[in-house]
């Protein structure tokens, strides 16, 4: 059952010698403006865009000793990773939202000169269907709309033991982390239960019977010795191999194995979707588009308890600021090893004229820069070829994952009294009879994170869905569920009071808005996918070390360092009270 000594100090180690590299004069980053010229000319790879997949990249080739260039058209770092103050971040929704039809009928693709095909880049629209509504505005103009900082990519935490966690430890960037205090799920009633995650949090639930508590421990102790039989605790030996779970169970359902463990219907949500963070409803085979087996369910509810063995008061954290500032790092991480950067550059796509490969970039300035490899941010939309052009050219691979409802609002007060950060899921059909998919939220407070001001809360809304309208009922019955909202049609007045209305937090400000999860697959380069629907990062970068591997198929994805080493072998990471 050990899985990870000492683990949970690993924090305050990190932030303490990180936090040398940011604030060393030293150590600066090679910018160059829209009308400098860029030295040298050729490059190992180029990067278009700061967003935070191709920021790791960044970071993971100049580690391994390549000579990267980053390219950013803006002039803010982290593309559809961003925190955004709340005026920037409705203008950048806005400008990467879906428009007209006479305004995308402009756009001019490409043109030809005497060596290559020069393609421009196209703005890649994925967020349509926004509202925003104010409802208090003299309270945002209290507290000024530049202190409220704003993730686009939300809800989204670490975990403790995840791969995210483990990619800040191996690369060395600089991060400040808060705890999620709890977690919640709600039931089909409407009530608010927590997640009993641990021992000592399912014998004080007092939602729980006796029966159910000892059926949940009992679930978790037989999860725990396979696990540790898997770990090869003894291997080869009679016991660990009559503690593993069988293979047969291993690659059923996980929703059958729960019905064979004979659990309660509250105790499979909670494991389900409170802990497994299950998408879709499990028991409806008719709309359920991925079946969760027990081997990843067993796997998923391991990262869940290695997290809670940190150390750490909750198996999440949030960064402090917000996840905005994770790209940065990755770009000051990259910089320390020679990744040069140019700010506000427009940018085009070379490809030679004859051959039809990838060549390199120009600049608007006329400057032409070369590089054996691309990466491109899904900011971008590689433009249709010429008609002179073969058909191959843009030879792509779309790999369309549906949508994802992402719901922002900023509250006066928490949804539970003394908690500052909280975690809740609804499960499918929780919340009304055709809700098909789980809707996953997080509360921030200012006072914890400053990403608002103190006594303001920020809440976070998710869940995947096939089209804006099944999204936004998904969102809306979320936020009516836990939030006191304005009488219908008077936005900037008063508001529903009612006994139960008193004991919700009251709406400030919402947005809801739709975001596409297609990701372009190109033969000539590498596209990063969009933020996904899952709540923490592992799934994103296991495809940006794929991403990585197709460029540098014999270079170790970030290699630990000697001082990162350290802190592996110190085990030196903790939260921030």
């Amino acid at each position: 059952m050990i899985f990870g000594k000492n683990r949970g100090l690993r924090f305050l180690r990190l932030i303490c010698w990180i936090s040398s590299i940011h604030s060393d004069p030293s150590i600066s980053m090679r910018t160059f403006s829209s009308d400098d010229p860029i030295e040298p000319a050729t490059f190992d790879l180029i990067i278009i865009g700061t967003g935070l997949l191709g920021s790791v990249i960044a970071a993971a080739a100049s580690a391994a000793g390549k000579t990267v260039l980053q390219l950013d058209p803006y002039n803010s770092y982290g593309s559809h990773f961003a925190s955004l103050h709340l005026n920037d971040f409705t203008s950048f929704i806005h400008s990467h939202a879906t428009p007209s039809s006479t305004a995308s009928a402009n756009m001019t693709p490409t043109s030809i000169d005497h060596d290559y095909t020069v393609l421009d880049l196209n703005p890649q629209l994925l967020y349509s269907n926004m509202e925003i509504a104010t409802y208090a505005p003299e309270i945002l103009a209290k507290h000024q709309p530049e202190r409220f900082t704003i993730d686009l990519g939300g809800p989204r935490v670490f975990f403790c033991a995840d791969k995210a966690i483990d990619l800040i430890l191996k690369s060395g960037v600089y991060h400040q982390v808060k705890s999620i205090d709890a977690n919640f799920i709600l039931d089909g009633k409407g009530q608010l239960w927590n997640v009993p995650d641990s021992r000592g949090a399912i014998f004080k639930d007092k939602s729980l019977s006796l029966i159910e508590k000892n059926k949940l421990m009992k679930f978790f102790k037989l999860v725990w010795q396979h696990l540790a039989a898997s770990d090869g605790g003894d291997e080869g030996s009679q016991n660990s191999e009559s503690s593993k779970i069988l293979e047969e169970d291993l690659e059923s359902p996980f929703v059958d194995f729960l019905k064979r463990m004979q659990l309660p219907h509250k105790i499979k949500s909670i494991i389900l979707y409170g802990i497994a963070m299950v998408d879709y409803d499990q028991d409806n085979l008719e709309f359920c588009k991925s079946i969760l087996k027990t081997r990843e369910g067993i796997e998923r509810l391991a990262l869940y308890q290695k997290s809670r063995l940190t150390n750490a008061p909750e198996a999440m954290i949030y960064p402090k600021y917000g996840h905005g500032d994770l790209s940065y790092a990755f770009c000051r991480r990259a910089a320390v090893k020679g990744c040069v950067y140019a700010e506000r550059v427009p940018v085009s796509v070379l490809m030679d004229k004859h051959s039809e490969q990838y060549k390199g970039v120009r600049l608007s300035t006329g400057q032409d820069l070369f590089s054996h490899h691309l990466v491109l941010d899904p900011t971008f939309k590689f433009p249709l070829p010429p008609a002179s052009s073969p058909p191959d050219l843009s030879a792509s691979l779309k790999d369309d994952k549906g949508k994802v409802a992402r719901g922002i609002c900023i509250t006066t007060s928490s949804m539970k009294p003394d908690i500052s950060n909280c975690f809740l899921v609804y499960p499918p059909g929780s919340l009304y009879p055709e809700q098909r998919t789980s809707i996953r939220a997080i509360q921030i407070a200012g006072s914890s994170a400053e990403v608002c001001p103190k006594g303001m809360f920020m809440l976070y809304f998710s869940a995947l869905c096939d089209d804006a309208e099944q999204g936004k009922r998904s969102l809306h019955a979320a936020m009516n569920a836990l939030l006191t909202l304005p009488v219908s049609g008077n936005r900037h007045g008063s508001t529903v009071h009612s006994e139960d209305a008193e004991k919700k937090p009251t709406l400030v400000w919402s947005t809801l808005y739709i975001q596409e999860l297609i990701m372009d697959q190109h033969e000539y380069f590498i596209s990063t996918p969009m933020p996904d629907g899952n709540l923490n990062y592992n799934d994103l970068i296991d495809a940006t070390a794929e991403s990585f591997h197709r460029i540098y198929p014999d270079e170790e994805f970030f290699p630990l360092t000697s001082s990162a080493r350290s802190l592996e072998d110190d085990c030196g990471l903790v939260l921030e009270n």
